[in-house]
């Protein structure tokens, strides 16, 4: 059941467009947006204690694990991307709604729980939080709202332990869209 959930959520990551170089319609951004463009590593902060994953990380999706952790069968881990939607910051609901859709889609026929939370980051972005438990694991999205674009922050605890939700959260409160392309 784990790996079912865990593929469909990558499946859903995959096919909502997640990536800064791409758009929802398909076409890419051009050469020189894509150099102007701030890397996603510049606009958020890694807690004291997490590293990035170098081995499953790339220039869309990065991924993190508690120092010493890296080489764990199941670490705890955080990835980050960015993606867009149809959806302008003003419809942040519409947005959650048809987030919600698709994870409930998802977990259907799963043995998994899924709560939902809206509240701002500290730098004032709608952000809304998901949260799927299954017996062996807890996976947290943080989907950081603007217009026609989202940055969403995927952990996952296999342990149980706090600092993952607290590194999280960290990440979430100080993303920045600063320098990221906005797609029209």
């Amino acid at each position: 059941m784990k790996k079912q959930l865990i593929f469909l959520l990558t499946a859903f990551l995959f096919l909502t467009g997640c990536g800064s170089g791409s758009t929802d319609d398909g076409s890419t951004l051009s050469q020189q947006e894509q150099q102007d463009a701030v890397q996603l590593a510049d606009c958020f902060t890694v807690p004291d204690g997490w590293v990035k994953a170098e081995a499953y990380s790339t220039e869309e999706k990065l991924f993190y694990v508690q120092e010493g952790h890296e080489d764990d069968a199941q670490p705890d881990n955080i990835s980050i991307n960015t993606g867009t939607n149809r959806y302008s910051a003003g419809e942040h609901e519409d947005f959650r709604d048809a987030i919600l859709r698709q994870l409930l889609m998802q977990i259907q026929g799963v043995d998994a729980e899924l709560t939902g939370d809206g509240t701002y980051t500290e730098q004032g972005y709608v952000v809304y939080i998901f949260t799927i438990t299954e017996s062996s694991a807890v996976t947290k999205q943080y989907y950081i709202v603007d217009d026609y674009r989202y940055c969403l922050i995927h952990l996952t605890d296999y342990t149980g332990s706090d600092s993952v939700y607290d590194a999280a959260q960290a990440m979430a409160d100080s993303f920045v869209w600063d320098g990221i392309p906005t797609e029209e």
